[in-house]
């Protein structure tokens, strides 16, 4: 660990005196015979300020740090990888086929923009806030209301396209691409990839020796009209959602999972709504526990570097015949420090703080029927955070 500790330090120092291109990200380009390979070291971090949600008669105000991460991407002609480390991960579960502390870790090929194929743990093409990079979410949390029901990252392979049908070629692909991060391009996308059971995601029961016996499957299509307009809709289905026969070796249900969404950035890009529903069947396993979670938000720029939000989560689930539901309200307020590139909606992510207010209502715990699903806060919260990204 020291030695690992040491040789990242190193390669940091190394990297300080290269060249920074225009995403704040430290890139490496290095010529060979006549093509060449280029390699870029980025990062960010996320530190949070919170008060504790009421457990056991236990609140009030604590520190924590929800994403230490840094990644580097290499591309060489059709060729690129990715990887994306978290040293705020365990390295001991290796759920899905990986240990956690590695997010994310692919080789690809891109044949063009409409067909690149990667294989390695890769997001699943499943939720269009989960695809979201977490360094540019509305708020400063992923709720798990709707980050439980999706299928996660996954260990596998993937062939997607974007671009499709407008031979727009003004915003080339990279190959890397998450999902629907709008970038001002036009046209058709899809995803469509075969998995490991999706044991990273909190409706699948992961056991390792499930591997080989039971496969997950998703497919994306989403549709893009330069920054104004994204629409998407999935579907995804992880075997054997339990992580194994029961005790009698009866296998358990296939958990499936549907998501659509839009994302639409309208008045000079002042305003952005979005608008997600999702809706999972047989959560771990479990014949009939199902849940729907559908989701809210609006963001105007009140200033250059100042963003007002409102996001609204209400899920409804039903499990052994007993409904509940629950809501989460955020009222969020985006300060952005020293942006890179003024009036740049990705540059301003690079230094933000995020201050939100949770509101909660619903069946929360204590009250008579206390909600019975994935994810969400019980109590009403607030969350300070402070990140920077390179």
């Amino acid at each position: 660990m020291k030695r690992a500790t040491l040789g990242l330090m190193v390669l940091l120092i190394a990297m300080a005196g290269l060249a920074v291109d225009s995403n704040a990200a430290v890139s490496l380009t290095q010529k060979v015979e006549e093509s060449e390979f280029k390699l870029k070291i980025f990062g960010f971090s996320q530190f949070d300020m919170r008060t504790r949600n009421n457990v056991n008669d236990h609140e009030g105000l604590y520190f924590q740090a929800q994403r230490i991460r840094i990644g580097t991407m290499y591309s060489h002609e059709n060729v690129f990888g990715f990887l994306l480390v978290d040293f705020n991960q365990p390295h001991d579960k290796r759920d899905a086929g990986l240990p956690k502390v590695i997010k994310d870790a692919f080789v690809g090929y891109r044949f063009n923009d409409a067909a690149f194929i990667r294989m390695g743990m890769i997001k699943a093409p499943s939720g269009m806030t989960f695809t979201t990079h977490s360094w540019n979410l509305d708020i400063a949390e992923r709720n798990h209301l709707d980050k439980g029901l999706v299928l996660e990252r996954d260990f596998g392979i993937m062939l997607s396209g974007r671009q499709i049908g407008f031979g727009d070629d003004s915003h080339p692909m990279s190959g890397i691409e998450v999902g629907h991060e709008q970038h001002g391009g036009f046209g058709f996308g899809y995803d469509i990839g075969v998995f490991n059971p999706a044991g990273r995601c909190d409706a699948v029961v992961w056991d390792e020796s499930i591997k080989g016996d039971a496969l997950a499957y998703a497919g994306r299509l989403h549709y893009d009209y330069g920054l104004p307009l994204h629409v998407e809709a999935s579907y995804g289905v992880s075997e054997n959602a339990g992580g194994g026969p029961d005790s009698m070796g009866v296998e358990t249900e296939d958990y499936s999972v549907f998501t659509s969404g839009i994302n639409s950035l309208l008045l000079d890009h002042k305003l952005n709504f979005k608008a997600e529903y999702l809706y999972g069947q047989n959560i771990r396993g479990v014949d009939d526990w199902d849940q729907y979670t559908y989701s809210l938000m609006a963001g105007y720029m009140v200033a250059p570097t100042l963003e007002g939000v409102i996001k609204v989560y209400v899920a409804n689930s039903e499990k052994m015949d007993v409904e509940t539901s629950l809501t989460n309200v955020y009222f969020g307020v985006n300060f952005f420090i020293d942006p890179l590139v003024p009036g740049e909606p990705h540059m301003l992510q690079k230094h933000r703080v995020q201050l939100n207010y949770v509101l909660v209502d619903g069946d929360q715990k204590g009250s008579v029927g206390t909600y019975n699903g994935l994810g969400g806060h019980m109590d009403d919260t607030w969350i300070l955070q402070w990140q920077y990204v390179f």
